[in-house]
């Protein structure tokens, strides 16, 4: 049951991942930054709960950027590679936040596309 649920979840997240990918390509004044805010934020937030569940640990309350990337880097240091000591958002439960320069969530959007490779990867854990 868990491994669907991941699988549901890394679908997802590919989904709004490919939404973000999207805006970003749009000329700098057309696009709309908090769509990219919220998108790879939830993009990054699906890959590492996926990830969690794929390997049966159970997540902890309250749910936040931060603890998914901790709770990660007990299974794998790699995660400690994930650098989101710009993000705003890091420690908030709540969608309320967004970033709204491009050059801000373009790095948000990098790191979505790190969480990603890590959470498809199919190199052991280290």
């Amino acid at each position: 049951m868990q491994i669907e649920q991941a699988e549901l979840l890394v679908k997802e997240a590919d989904r709004l991942l490919t939404h973000a990918t999207r805006e970003l390509q749009r000329s700098e004044e057309d696009v709309t930054s908090t769509l990219v805010c919220y998108n790879a934020r939830q993009s990054i937030i699906n890959y590492l709960c996926s990830y969690l569940l794929k390997n049966n640990v159970d997540i902890k309350e309250p749910v936040t950027l931060s603890g998914l990337i901790e709770q990660c880097n007990e299974i794998d240091a790699r995660f400690g590679l994930i650098d989101i000591s710009d993000f705003g958002c890091k420690h908030d439960e709540t969608d309320e936040a967004y970033c709204l320069h491009v050059d801000k969530v373009s790095s948000c959007y990098e790191v979505a596309k790190q969480a990603q490779g890590l959470v498809k990867s199919n190199t052991p854990p280290y």
